[in-house]
């Protein structure tokens, strides 16, 4: 192999991790959830729209982008969860 054969097997290499990290198939819709529901207390009662109910009863919508996930309590928050596993 020469040394432009294996630049080129680097660059393939890194760009294939780079897309797995962007993917993140291990943020799926119920594990992001989960993540975002412990984060704030699954049985903690939350002021959602002027009611209060318990944390993991509110109502949610999920969008994944590279990178991140987002879950969304419509017409309230949104919490991002990283590739990592972190909620923000």
């Amino acid at each position: 192999m020469d040394s432009v054969e294996k630049r080129r097997l680097r660059a393939i290499l890194i760009l294939g991790l780079f897309v797995i990290l962007a993917w993140a198939p291990w943020i799926t819709e119920d594990r992001a959830n989960e993540l975002v529901t412990s984060h704030l207390g699954g049985e903690t009662p939350y002021n959602y729209l002027g009611e209060t109910i318990l944390v993991k009863n509110i109502p949610r919508s999920f969008v994944k982008l590279p990178f991140i996930a987002l879950v969304y309590f419509p017409g309230e928050a949104v919490y991002i969860v990283t590739f990592f596993g972190w909620v923000i």
